[in-house]
């Protein structure tokens, strides 16, 4: 019984070590600031290099550095709802709505 006790914790850990290696969860920071906001991409909780963010309405594309971090700006002037896009150089993509407050200055 022992050694089934421990063959089956030895499996769990190992299972649960591979569904987390194998995980290419996406996701996205965004921190509105000034005319725009501060987007950082990861993958698997780090930073992704080479990312494509783009803000809906929007002309322009920025790239992730190394750090993963990106500031979009945005021309609008007023208060808005918009949709940040970040999409990966395999295909992966992240979206997140946010609230772009209006610029007081």
């Amino acid at each position: 019984m022992k050694k089934t006790m421990i063959a089956l914790s030895l499996f769990a850990v190992s299972s649960a070590a591979s569904a987390g290696m194998m995980n290419d969860d996406v996701s996205m920071r965004v921190v509105a600031a000034g005319q725009g906001a501060w987007v950082k991409v990861l993958q698997n909780g780090e930073p992704v290099e080479g990312a494509t963010v783009t803000l809906k309405g929007a002309s322009g594309e920025y790239v992730t550095p190394e750090n993963g971090l990106v500031f979009v700006i945005s021309d609008e002037p007023y208060s808005r709802s918009v949709v940040f896009t970040a999409k990966l150089s395999k295909g992966e993509e992240v979206q997140k709505r946010v609230l772009l407050p209006r610029d007081h200055d």
